[in-house]
């Protein structure tokens, strides 16, 4: 995993984000067939999603650069309020900690900004490898269901189906609760007139994928940007408070009302599978985390012969 990165990476990504596409597409089309009475082929629709969701990540990016540029523009005013914010605190009780503590007392703001504008930047100059992967599974998907079809019986590949339906609803709702809080945390941050609203918006999308670890994120991330913008009380409690009514809605009452229930993941398992995989993948691979583990999971207690082994992974023991 480690020395094919190069190769695994990009191949996993360009999985997921196929499933996604495609999980969006069947939803598209059954909407357009139920409202308006038109049979949409998934042979038009396909090419007119992946048409539209790239059209929206070349804005989005383009935001998204314009944003970490203005801030970075700025980024001599928030090192001088988080100097003022490390002094405040050096009079409290943690006053030896933060003596002692080499990478706040060396940590600058500007290194950092620039540094997450040059990997979304790299991100965006490797996703052309991501596209070419995406066109070979558009191009290879009507072949290699034809081989499916040809080795394996009848009752197997009604297993592999059910296998494809349940991936392709996790990836629909769980896709429509990330934009929606990704939309909720950029409102809330627009209002609270924080400099990097779309920025975080758009890191609680994919943040949301990770469940325990990414909400609090999207929580104390925009948190600590807040206490340096604005170097008083009411707005970093108004952004904690916000972001967290947007987390315990979309993770606590949305997610389980639409899913049924929540993830029936280990959260030892899931833990674990996180660490391992951002070990070796970074921060890419936190985000592929949780869904290639639903996708092992899923597959796994659909196949009689690995149902234990799902049990295993379960959080609860029941599938």
């Amino acid at each position: 995993m480690y020395f094919g990165k190069f190769i695994l990476l990009p191949f996993f990504l360009s999985l997921i984000f196929y499933l996604i596409i495609k999980s969006i597409t069947s939803r598209l089309i059954d909407l357009i067939h139920q409202r308006l009475k038109i049979n949409l082929s998934k042979v038009t629709a396909i090419p007119i999603m992946f048409l539209a969701v790239f059209i929206v990540l070349y804005f989005l990016w383009l935001i998204l650069k314009f944003n970490l540029d203005g801030v970075i523009q700025k980024s001599s005013v928030y090192q001088d309020n988080f100097e003022k914010v490390i002094s405040i605190l050096s009079n409290t009780f943690i006053n030896n900690f933060l003596q002692n503590d080499e990478f706040l007392n060396s940590l600058d703001l500007f290194s950092i900004f620039t540094k997450v504008l040059n990997r979304f930047s790299d991100f965006a100059g490797n996703f052309s490898f991501i596209i070419i992967f995406l066109i070979f599974f558009v191009v290879e998907e009507k072949n290699f269901i034809k081989k499916i079809k040809s080795i394996f019986s009848a009752p197997k590949i009604r297993i592999l189906n059910k296998i494809n339906s349940d991936i392709f609803y996790y990836f629909q709702l769980k896709t429509l609760t990330s934009i929606l809080t990704g939309l909720l945390t950029f409102f809330s941050l627009f209002v609270l007139k924080n400099d990097l609203a779309i920025t975080f918006g758009v890191l609680s999308f994919f943040l949301n994928f990770i469940p325990f670890v990414g909400s609090v994120l999207s929580i104390l991330i925009p948190l600590f940007f807040s206490i340096i913008q604005f170097l008083n009380f009411f707005e970093p409690l108004f952004t904690f408070l916000c972001l967290s009514l947007v987390q315990i809605y979309i993770g606590n009452i949305l997610e389980p009302k639409l899913m049924g229930k929540t993830l029936n993941i280990s959260p030892l398992v899931m833990i674990i599978f996180l660490t391992i995989l951002g070990k070796f993948w970074g921060i890419a691979g936190m985000f592929l985390s949780v869904p290639l583990l639903v996708v092992i999971l899923i597959t796994l207690s659909r196949i009689k012969s690995t149902r234990k082994i799902a049990i295993l992974l379960s959080e609860k023991g029941d599938l």
